[in-house]
């Protein structure tokens, strides 16, 4: 017999097949090991998010129920502390509620001394503006100093809710001004010709006027913008008395404030020169300005930011429901009643 032949380079040893017994263990082994560190994982995450949502609740102020305000520290001090509150963006009922919690942080807390308003805005919604400053009015009358800091932009509402302040100051980039009313309607009378629609509106023998400017599917008549003109002169009215009372110092008479208050948007040069601000400078400019007011050597004050986080639950705080899609026939409805108000705005228009 000849003797087997050697085994080849290429041919792998062969390996006994494992029992059923260390084939079990094996997978129960990896599958224990691999639950167990999903478990662990999902612990560790969810204590983690728990102990952000603690600190974030301890931490903060509630906003009648919304997300919670935070304090953030952003400079140590002593010897005065100082509270930025922030504008930035359309100024709205969400806007008007968060200024409002801010200012009753900085009035409970009973340890500020005075407020920097920081401004970056366009403006937004007469009420809304306006609910800003009476409550900018209410720090001022506890006896703590406010200076307004403009950023990027502080016009038409942002200016007018920086009019009461103690002090502005602009950035040199600013643009400002923009002292004005504005109202935008949509009428769809043109739309209901073109799909075929014949929308009905009546009103109650006794009150006729509901019908003028009320209806969006008809366009408007002289009577309907006569009636909105009323409205928005008077607002522009109390604009013009808020910036003279505020800037009585700078603007002494109500015919200079009326001849600036055409609706321009002024830079900051210019509105320097006009009286609307009283000197160019950064945040930091302002904070000392601030630190002034109260007797304070610049920069030794110590200084917080007040804002309002993400609400974790809602999305990013400040977005309004009325951007969710429409759902059913009530939302259209909604919807129809929203474009047939007209809504009158402190808002820059470029």
């Amino acid at each position: 017999m000849y003797p087997p032949p050697p085994p080849s380079p290429f041919q792998q040893p062969e390996r006994a097949a494992p029992s059923v017994a260390s084939t079990s263990i094996t997978i129960n082994g990896s599958f224990w090991r691999g639950a167990v560190g999903a478990v662990t994982g999902l612990l560790a995450i969810s204590f983690v998010f728990l102990v952000g949502l603690v600190v974030g609740l301890g931490g903060g102020v509630a906003m009648g129920g919304a997300a919670p305000l935070q304090v953030v520290p952003v400079r140590g001090g002593s010897g005065a502390n100082i509270a930025i509150i922030p504008v930035e963006g359309a100024i709205d009922e969400r806007m008007a509620a968060f200024v409002d919690a801010a200012a009753r942080t900085v009035l409970d807390n009973g340890g500020y001394d005075a407020v920097v308003l920081r401004v970056d805005s366009g403006g937004g919604g007469v009420t809304a503006s306006d609910q800003i400053s009476h409550t900018i009015g209410k720090l001022r009358a506890a006896g703590i100093p406010v200076v307004a800091s403009f950023g990027g932009m502080a016009a038409s509402g942002g200016y007018y809710i920086s009019a009461g302040t103690d002090e502005i100051l602009a950035e040199p980039t600013t643009v400002t001004g923009s002292i004005g009313v504005i109202a935008q309607v949509f009428t769809m009378e043109g739309l209901a010709d073109k799909v075929g629609i014949r929308p009905l509106t009546i009103v109650a023998s006794g009150s006729p006027e509901k019908a003028t400017a009320n209806d969006i599917f008809r366009s408007w008549s002289d009577k309907d913008r006569a009636v909105v003109q009323k409205l928005l002169d008077v607002s522009h009215a109390t604009f013009v008395r808020r910036v003279f009372d505020g800037r009585r110092a700078k603007l002494s008479t109500i015919e200079s404030v009326e001849a600036i208050a055409t609706g321009e948007v002024f830079d900051a040069e210019r509105a320097l020169a006009e009286g609307l601000v009283d000197s160019i400078g950064y945040l930091d400019d302002a904070i000392a300005a601030a630190e002034a007011r109260v007797g304070a050597r610049a920069g030794s004050a110590a200084v917080d930011q007040i804002i309002a986080p993400i609400d974790l639950f809602g999305g990013l705080a400040g977005v309004s429901a009325s951007q969710a899609p429409l759902k059913g026939a009530a939302d259209i409805r909604a919807l129809a009643s929203e474009l047939a108000t007209p809504r009158l705005k402190y808002q820059v228009q470029f």
